[in-house]
């Protein structure tokens, strides 16, 4: 009887050269293909999925390179911001969107997340949190502590729960 493998060999030894882990890898990809069941057979065959698609394995690997990258030069950056502004990471796409909408309208990670017919910002919450943050810093003084007065408030609302 043969035995089932849905590994790829070329993929198998880029995600070695890139210095990832195999189960790292594992992860990102059901992450990218927003797996949220912990049933076994489901996540085979959403991983299946993923290895068979070249195009999508590239992707997290890239991600995944990056990510390593960019984790040396987040522990510095969290530690510069950490009292200079508040973080939108975590919070639910809804309230991103009303704080985008009401501060941060002409941005396009706001206007078009729910636009399909632009697949850049269709349903990208990674992008539309760093817009909210990184654009907010622009904000005028007063508009920017009523924008952390509201960020503040929706934290202090998630803690209580």
């Amino acid at each position: 009887m043969k035995k089932r493998t849905y590994e790829n060999v070329e993929l198998r030894k880029a995600i070695e050269n890139s210095g990832l882990e195999y189960k790292d890898f594992i992860a990102m990809s059901l992450e990218k293909v927003q797996v949220k069941s912990k049933k076994k057979r489901i996540r085979q065959k959403a991983l299946k999925k993923v290895l068979t698609k070249n195009e999508v394995a590239k992707e997290i690997l890239l991600m995944g390179q990056g990510n390593q990258e960019n984790k040396k030069m987040n522990k510095q950056e969290l530690a510069e911001e950490k009292g200079t502004s508040l973080s939108v990471r975590g919070l639910p796409v809804t309230f991103l969107l009303k704080l985008g909408k009401k501060y941060l309208k002409e941005e396009d990670a706001v206007r078009f997340y729910y636009n399909a017919d632009k697949e850049e910002f269709y349903k990208n919450k990674q992008l539309l949190e760093d817009v909210v943050e990184t654009e907010s810093v622009h904000l005028e003084p007063s508009v920017l502590a009523a924008f952390h007065e509201d960020i503040k408030v929706e934290l202090d609302k998630r803690a209580k729960k």
